[in-house]
């Protein structure tokens, strides 16, 4: 298994987390395969929806709900 990240956006408006979590994954070193966002869930769900539903990266192979908490996503990275 590869290296991880985490980047955490609660509290930023939808199109801000968008863009930073954009530039985290096309910034991140060739090495990482998994990035894990931090949305949360219990104030609402636009974040864990926008990160699920409207992030695109080339560099992103799949976007997955977090396995044991649903206040997180997981993006592998192709290498």
């Amino acid at each position: 298994m590869g290296n991880t990240l985490t980047i955490n956006i609660h509290g930023m408006y939808v199109d801000d987390a968008l863009k930073a979590v954009r530039e985290f994954v096309n910034n991140a070193p060739r090495n990482v395969d998994k990035i894990i966002v931090i949305h949360g869930y219990n104030n609402g769900t636009a974040l864990k929806d926008a990160i699920r539903h409207r992030l695109h990266s080339p560099r992103i192979l799949e976007i997955a709900p977090g396995f044991f908490n649903e206040g997180e996503t997981t993006l592998w990275l192709r290498k």
